[in-house]
C-alpha cells in the first residue's frame, strides 16, 4: 500500500530535521536511533536526505558558478557541511537544488554518495559492491561513493575496513586533510578534529596529505598524526588489539591519554578533554566498553585522574587538581 503523500512529506521533513542537527553539540542520538528504528520508511527518507546533502557539498563549485552573483553569498557563507543553508528554503537553496538535479540528469555517470551515521548505542556494517566491508563504530560518520574505485569521506569517529584485494582499482579514504590509499587490506581508522590514527592488521596502506606522496604503513604498525601540526608518529602495535572495539574492548599499550580521551568521546556521549597538566600520562590495560557508562570509572581506577563535567563536556584532570 502506498504511503499518503502528506505522510511521506512529513517523514521527509523529519529526516531533514534530524540530518540538520547531526553536528549540534547536544544532538539527541538516542532519539535519532529510536526514530530510525521506528519505521523502515524513516531510514529510506534519511538516506535520501543525506544523499542530497552530500551531492550539494561535492558539487558546491559548480553550484556557485550556476548561481546569479546576488545569491552566491548565501551559499558561500556556509562552512563545513551545507545542510543548514539548503533547509532554509531561500532562493539560493532552491536554485542550488535545481542545479544538482539538472547535473545528475545530464551526467548519468555521477556516482551516488551516501552518508552513514551511528548513534551512541549502535554500530553499522556497510557492504560495498565489490564485497569489501566497513564496520562503523558508535557516534561515527562517513560518506561513501561506491563506484569502480570506491571513495570514502571519513568525517568523524572510528571504522574498521576490510578491503577486498584488487590491483586494478584503488580504495581511497579522505580524512580531513589526509588520504588513506589502499588496494586490499584490513585496518582500523579513527578520526577526530585533533588527530588521525590508523592501525593495520593485514596488508599495507599509504597515508598522505592530499595529492602528496605518503608513508606506507604495514601490518602490525600504527600511525598517529596531529592534524594541526602535521606531526606524525609510527610504531608497532599488537595486531590482536587493532579494532578491539568490535569485541567490546579498548586495548592500550602506553597510549597517550589524549588518544584514550578521543576513544572515550565516542562512547560517553560528549566530548572528553584532557587537562594539559596530565597530558603526558599514558595508559596500558584493557577497558570494557559495555554501554560506555563505566569507562570513565575504569580510567579513574587505573590512573591518578578524575573526571569533571562542565558545559556539556567532560575534562580529565589530576586527582588533586579540582
Amino acid at each position: 500500500m502506498n504511503m499518503p503523500a502528506d505522510r511521506e512529506g512529513d517523514i521527509a521533513m523529519e529526516a531533514a530535521s534530524w540530518h540538520a542537527r547531526l553536528d549540534a553539540p547536544y544532538m539527541d542520538w538516542d532519539g535519532f536511533a529510536a526514530w530510525l528504528d521506528a519505521d523502515a520508511a524513516h531510514r529510506t527518507a534519511y538516506d535520501s536526505v543525506a544523499l542530497i546533502d552530500a551531492d550539494i557539498d561535492a558539487l558546491r563549485p559548480a553550484i556557485l558558478a550556476a548561481l546569479p552573483a546576488n545569491d552566491r553569498g548565501e551559499v558561500a557563507s556556509s562552512t563545513g557541511s551545507c545542510r543548514y543553508w539548503w533547509m532554509g528554503g531561500g532562493v539560493a537553496a532552491m536554485v542550488a537544488l535545481a542545479a544538482v538535479v539538472a547535473m545528475r540528469l545530464t551526467a548519468p555517470n555521477v556516482e551516488d554518495i551516501v552518508a552513514y551515521a551511528t548513534g551512541p548505542d549502535t554500530t553499522r556494517m556497510i557492504v560495498l559492491k565489490d564485497g569489501s566491508h566497513i564496520l562503523l563504530d558508535r557516534n561515527s560518520r562517513l560518506a561513501l561513493a561506491d563506484g569502480p574505485s570506491p571513495r570514502v569521506d571519513m568525517r568523524s569517529g572510528a571504522a574498521f575496513f576490510d578491503v577486498r584485494h584488487d590491483p586494478s582499482r584503488r580504495f581511497t579514504i579522505a580524512a580531513g586533510a589526509y588520504e588513506v590509499r589502499d588496494i586490499g587490506t584490513r585496518f582500523d581508522l579513527v578520526v577526530t578534529p585533533q588527530q588521525l590514527s590508523i592501525a593495520v592488521s593485514d596488508g599495507s596502506v599509504v597515508v598522505a596529505p592530499k595529492a602528496a606522496k605518503g608513508v606506507t604503513i604495514a601490518a602490525g604498525k600504527r600511525m598517529d598524526v596531529i592534524t594541526g601540526s602535521g606531526e606524525a608518529k609510527v610504531g608497532a602495535v599488537d595486531i590482536a588489539a587493532i579494532g578491539a572495539w568490535r569485541r567490546g574492548q579498548l586495548i592500550y599499550n602506553a597510549a597517550p591519554l589524549t588518544l584514550v580521551a578521543a576513544d572515550l568521546s565516542r562512547y560517553v556521549g560528549r566530548q572528553v578533554m584532557v587537562d594539559p597538566t596530565i597530558g603526558d600520562l599514558r595508559l596500558s590495560g584493557v577497558l570494557t566498553i559495555s554501554d560506555g557508562a563505566g569507562l570513565v570509572e575504569q580510567i579513574e581506577a587505573l590512573l591518578p585522574v578524575e573526571a569533571v563535567e562542565r558545559d556539556g563536556t567532560m575534562r580529565l584532570v589530576g586527582r588533586s587538581a579540582r
